[in-house]
């Protein structure tokens, strides 16, 4: 009898997902978002040929563009992804590799891979985060994504947490001839280090911290307030916090025995 999953001690993650079926979605939307550019600056475009302000507006102008296609990718985005939950509504479990969830899976994540790019593009931080939330990102206030990559689908960031730089929240994966979806959390002050790996079906405690280049297993609870390193994570170390009027205190009282 094969083990379970979450019994294999190897950090699991997916490769790189098959995109032929999205490459042809993500080519029609960016050309129905640069023909939906087209209609609506027409006007404006007619109205400013020849015009001797033409040359001064042109730098918001383009500015402008910029920001319209940005705003265009994401509501087309959000359209085409209601449409494939639509279709095939997300599921966590284990599934065929041949299945139909894995197919439409594949879909609905590189339709929000393209909006990401996009997003991540701009020059406010806010916008890629932002952009999550409009998707099916279930996150609280006062959160930092950082540069990181995570699955929109089946996560849920508590409140004050940290993921750090290059981290990389992973609700699914492709393990053998399976493709597993699992839901992962992450409780409020949670803070995920840089480089870390976060596999299906992680719960990341209350206050708990993910040390940077570590990660997890399968369905691995990480306890609150602790810190939680390797690879995968087996050392557990308390976080000790120190007041730092008792710790000047007790120095004061050191010196005046020694004295």
């Amino acid at each position: 009898m094969d083990k379970k999953l979450s019994d294999d001690y190897r950090p699991i993650i997916s490769y790189n997902m098959n995109k032929k079926g999205a490459q042809v979605i993500i080519i029609l939307e960016f050309c129905i978002t640069i023909i939906a550019m087209r209609y609506i600056n027409g006007p404006y475009y007619l109205f400013m040929f020849n015009n001797p302000w033409m040359y001064f507006f042109l730098p918001i102008s383009i500015y402008g563009l910029i920001w319209q296609f940005n705003g265009l990718t994401l509501v087309l985005s959000w359209i085409i992804y209601q449409i494939f939950k639509l279709i095939e509504p997300p599921k966590e479990g284990e599934f065929p590799i041949d299945s139909r969830e894995y197919r439409f899976y594949c879909y609905r994540f590189w339709i929000i891979y393209y909006m990401t790019y996009v997003a991540r593009a701009m020059p406010l931080p806010w916008v890629d985060y932002l952009a999550y939330r409009i998707f099916s990102l279930k996150t609280g206030g006062n959160n930092v994504l950082y540069d990181s990559w995570i699955d929109p689908e089946f996560l849920e960031i508590g409140e004050n947490c940290m993921i750090s730089l290059n981290t990389q929240l992973f609700s699914h994966c492709i393990y053998r001839d399976k493709f597993v979806v699992k839901r992962i959390v992450i409780e409020d002050s949670g803070i995920a280090g840089a480089g870390a790996i976060v596999a299906p079906g992680t719960v990341i405690g209350q206050g708990a911290v993910l040390g940077a280049s570590s990660s997890t297993k399968m369905d691995q609870n990480l306890k609150q307030f602790c810190i939680h390193v390797g690879t995968p994570v087996k050392l557990a170390l308390p976080i000790k916090v120190i007041d730092e009027r008792e710790e000047t205190q007790s120095e004061k009282q050191e010196g005046d025995e020694s004295s």
